[in-house]
């Protein structure tokens, strides 16, 4: 850990990993903004544990959402409940947006676990039905991980890591109008299933050059 500087607590910035290469390029005539995208544990749970309750439906929005600070939402013309779409090259997010004084600028935050089986529009990006808060994320295995073997070396979850850090990652944010949501009402054919990006959205690294 010494070699790495990392001995005690220490800031790392985060590194650009080209999530939003020639994405910005695609949406330059409308209104957006490139964020830093934070992933947090819901306030009030665990994953789905304990929101289920009368209580805490009763305080749902109705569908999954997207934490902006006001000084960002107003810099293009957001309001708390737009729908709004994040992408990279990674994948997209449609969510509401909703809008706090308690975010910083130049942050978006979704919180882990919200509702997907109602108000879940498709991505006017991607095609296909707007995606999870990890949806535009990707591990990233940091070395300091693969030190002293610690239980994350050995168990075979979706998920690799003691802490969320090969998590950070950038999307560009953007407002959808009501009149171009697009609920995915009609039969998904093996074609439009099988689809990757869009041609003119940049493929993240890792995919096939022969896809």
């Amino acid at each position: 850990m010494r070699d790495f500087g990392e001995g005690l607590c220490t800031y790392r910035p985060p590194v650009d990993l080209q999530a939003t290469h020639g994405i910005e390029e695609i949406i330059k005539d409308k209104p957006h903004l490139v964020l830093n995208w934070i992933t947090p544990h819901s306030k009030w749970g665990i994953h789905s544990t304990y929101n289920d309750n009368l209580r805490m439906l009763t305080l749902f929005r109705g569908g999954p959402g997207v934490w902006v600070s006001e000084k960002d939402a107003r810099s293009i013309g957001l309001e708390d409940g737009d729908w709004v779409e994040a992408l990279n090259t990674n994948g997209a997010t449609m969510a509401r947006v909703i809008v706090s004084q308690r975010i910083p600028e130049g942050m978006a935050m979704m919180y882990h676990a919200q509702e997907k089986h109602i108000n879940t529009p498709g991505s006017n990006s991607y095609g296909k039905r707007g995606g999870i808060l990890n949806s535009v994320t990707r591990v990233t295995v940091k070395p300091t991980h693969m030190i002293g073997g610690y239980a994350q070396l050995s168990y075979g979850f979706n998920y690799y890591g003691t802490v969320g850090s090969q998590r950070d990652e950038f999307v560009v944010l953007h407002k959808i109008e009501d009149k171009d949501i697009d609920w995915l009402q009609r039969p998904l054919t093996p074609e439009r299933e099988a689809a990757l990006n869009p041609p003119e959205i940049h493929q993240a690294p890792y995919a096939h050059e022969d896809e």
